[in-house]
């Protein structure tokens, strides 16, 4: 679990240090070192959202390939083309130009595109039931490690002698070192790992049921029919949209917002920019705990709690945006960015983790649906702001994206609210029975753990 902590804090980075290196890439004199070069490219809007174009698209297939060959590897050579295109970014602006940049970014979108559904796909496999939420949020807190570290240190470099190449240096050499770790110390599952104890195998195998699957093949045919006629996927899918266009926009466009309407310099940019999601890693690690120990406590139902989460992590958020587009303050401006940005990850323990309620087995497929869907739409965030904040330094413009998150974010909360569930669903099972022969067993289950209670 650390390892794939490591893996999205550094995929994260890679991904987040051109939102705030292309404000020092498009600005003269940034850097003390007058030989850093800059540019005169007009469309910062579309070179940040081309990781999304392909990364998008990916996430649809990356699920079930995960479920026919190993997430190891796979996740291995997506981390070697990941860095491998931050190394190469900063050669191909000066030699290519913008155009290099995307190709670059598409790149990494497409080797991103597999990263997360294989994670989730790794958490089916190894996150017990009774651990599921605070291991789930504490590994997605991965995400905003990784923002919190490449946006100030990327400001921070940027300003400084070596400039903003350094930054695509620095996380693409990290990255590959993260290779040589994940290679000596993964495994796929509990039952292929070197080191584990028979203990620990036992109970990860026995909380998700694993014990039955030794002698099915792990590129078992899909569900597909039941999976997309499933209702409470769809909310799930209609959760995942609303997450992604927020989480888009914030982290693409609030470096750009900061730096073209306050006072703000591009390295005390990264740190604004960046500090909100500081809060969001520390709160992320008690979303969870706090979950898990809600539900175990009977205080809420599992399905209660994935509603109380999800709501906490979109409602406020919608308020603090719009609040942020009249606000005025660079201390009210910081303090709403943290409100924003820390709550949203209360979401870990809504819609992300509810994969793998409803389907263990398959949750790397159902998230790689429902992410790429989501992100598939997220990617109008920064050209939507291409084409409305035509003027960068005029607020107003800036006021009308803020609220149009806000609403995507409060009308996707309710629909996923209002349609979940929490139960593993019937085509989840080994056998696959009828889906009332699957509700039937589970109520069963159930009727038994009261009557040993």
């Amino acid at each position: 679990m650390v390892l794939l902590f490591f893996l999205l804090g550094m995929s994260y980075a890679i991904r987040t240090i051109l939102s705030v290196a292309i404000v020092a890439m498009v600005t003269t004199d940034t850097s003390i070192n007058s030989d850093i070069p800059t540019f005169d490219w007009k469309n910062t809007g579309v070179i940040l959202s081309a990781f999304y174009w392909s990364y998008a698209l990916l996430q649809f297939f990356a699920g079930p390939i995960a479920h026919t060959f190993s997430p190891k590897w796979i996740l291995t050579i997506a981390m070697v083309v990941n860095s491998g295109t931050s190394l190469l970014i900063p050669i191909l602006a000066v030699h290519l130009g913008s155009g290099g940049v995307i190709a670059c970014r598409v790149i990494q979108g497409i080797a991103q595109g597999f990263i997360i559904p294989l994670v989730h796909t790794m958490l089916g496999r190894w996150a017990p039931t009774e651990e599921r939420s605070w291991i789930n949020t504490t590994v997605y807190s991965g995400c905003s490690f990784g923002t919190i570290i490449s946006m100030p240190i990327t400001g921070y470099i940027s300003a400084s002698w070596l400039g903003w190449p350094f930054s695509f240096y620095l996380f693409g050499i990290l990255g590959m070192v993260w290779c040589v770790f994940w290679i000596i110390f993964s495994a796929d599952r509990p039952a292929t790992h070197k080191s584990i104890s028979l203990e620990e195998r036992r109970y990860i195998e026995e909380s998700l049921g694993q014990a039955e699957e030794e002698n099915i093949q792990v590129n078992e045919k899909v569900p597909w029919r039941a999976i997309l006629t499933s209702l409470p996927y769809w909310a799930v899918v209609v959760g995942a949209i609303g997450e992604s266009w927020g989480s888009t926009f914030l982290i693409t466009e609030i470096p750009t917002y900061l730096s073209k309407t306050t006072d703000i310099n591009i390295e005390k940019n990264g740190l604004y920019s960046s500090a909100p999601y500081v809060v969001a890693a520390v709160l992320t690690v008690i979303y969870g705990p706090l979950a898990d120990y809600l539900i175990h406590s009977n205080v809420t139902s599992r399905k209660t709690s994935r509603r109380i989460f999800h709501g906490l992590g979109a409602f406020l958020p919608a308020l603090a945006l719009v609040w942020l587009a009249y606000e005025k303050n660079r201390w009210g401006i910081a303090a709403l960015l943290i409100v924003a940005i820390s709550l949203n990850g209360a979401m870990f323990c809504g819609y992300n983790v509810n994969h793998i309620d409803i389907s263990p087995r398959f949750s790397g497929v159902l998230f790689g649906i429902s992410n790429g869907i989501g992100q598939t739409l997220a990617i109008l965030a920064p050209l939507l702001v291409q084409f409305i904040v035509y003027d960068e330094t005029d607020k107003d413009l800036w006021r009308t994206m803020f609220v149009i998150a806000a609403i995507i974010y409060a009308a996707t909360a309710v629909v996923f609210i209002t349609y979940l569930s929490a139960e593993r669903q019937w085509w989840d099972a080994i056998s696959r029975p009828s889906k009332g022969d699957f509700q039937s067993e589970l109520q069963s289950h159930r009727d038994q753990e009261l009557i040993n209670q």
